[in-house]
């Protein structure tokens, strides 16, 4: 049976493949061939690119027709692979969708200098879109997302995290580029500020359950089905939902346990074995599911202020799949 995304996809076949274009075409240096390698290599790695999916729907919702959403959606993409690259070489990632990292394969230096690259290429994709309002969206979630990976550096190791804390890394980390994903599609339609507000919360809350899902399905999905080996976050000691869950509702002899494995240089397999025993025991990936649908739920209510239609349809099953996803 068909999803929402392989429907919007359908749909809006044109413009994803004018996207794809304009994404290919801004890939390669002449001065520097390697830029094109390596970013070719993680943009065409087969990601599900929801965020300028995301840009083209809302663009298409308000019925426009010209050819800026395409700079802004390929601009989004650029940005989205980006912050990948820097966040490979923070976190020493060996694996992505499957195949091996760019700071793996080439180096650490060659993947930041990269995201920069595609940075820069992204600001130049905005300036054709030739508006001022948009580039403030986007500039706007690029130094938020830059504040969400330094909030998250300031949670390495603190167990004791609350849910807010965390709340405050993901909103700038992933939910702040899906809300400029939708804000800036609207944008670029000169809608009314009620629907533009409208669809940036929308961005926002799927963005915000878009990664509650993702710290979930890190210990209990399908790793053919990731790309990426079960346990990757466990592994790298990243404080997610489902660590702060279980450490606040553990024992004090499971507190000793988790404190322990959390300080181990390499934790292992049988630490993370164990270390999913709590995990069930506490509810812990039950809970965060329950968080996540609950951000499911306020992106569904943000958007009933927008008229009924196939694409509004399609953006709340969108919204729905994102949250029952397996990879």
């Amino acid at each position: 049976m068909p999803t929402s995304i392989s429907k919007l996809s359908d749909l809006l076949s044109e413009k994803i493949r004018d996207t794809n274009q304009v994404i290919e075409e801004n890939l390669n240096s002449k001065e520097t061939p390697i830029i094109g390698d390596i970013a070719s290599h993680l943009i065409n790695s087969g990601g599900k690119r929801i965020r300028p999916l995301l840009t083209l729907t809302v663009s298409k919702l308000f019925d426009y027709n010209g050819n800026k959403d395409t700079f802004l959606a390929a601009a989004i993409e650029y940005i989205h692979s980006a912050t990948l690259l820097h966040d490979d070489v923070i976190d020493r990632s060996e694996k992505r969708r499957g195949l091996k990292t760019a700071n793996i394969i080439w180096t650490n230096k060659h993947s930041v200098l990269v995201g920069d690259f595609l940075f820069s290429r992204a600001f130049q994709l905005m300036v054709r879109t030739q508006s001022l309002k948009i580039m403030k969206t986007l500039s706007d979630a690029s130094a938020i997302i830059s504040q969400g990976e330094i909030l998250q550096v300031g949670i390495e190791k603190k167990l004791d995290a609350s849910k807010e804390d965390y709340l405050k890394v993901i909103k700038g980390k992933t939910s702040a580029l899906f809300s400029a994903a939708c804000q800036a599609g609207a944008e670029i339609t000169e809608a009314r500020k009620y629907h533009i507000d409208a669809l940036r919360e929308y961005g926002d809350c799927i963005g915000t359950s878009f990664q509650l899902i993702d710290d979930l399905l890190d210990y209990s999905g399908n790793e053919n089905k990731m790309g990426k080996n079960k346990g990757n976050d466990f592994f790298e000691k990243k404080i997610t939902l489902p660590v702060i869950h279980a450490y606040e509702k553990s024992s004090e002899s499971e507190k000793k346990f988790i404190k322990k494995i959390f300080q181990k240089p390499t934790p292992n397999h049988s630490d993370l074995s164990y270390f999913l025993e709590i995990l069930e025991k506490r509810k812990s990936l039950f809970f965060t599911k329950n968080q996540a649908s609950i951000w499911t739920e306020r992106s569904v209510t943000a958007l009933q202020i927008i008229e009924n239609s196939e694409i509004k349809a399609l953006m709340i099953g969108l919204a729905e799949e994102i949250l029952d996803r397996a990879s």
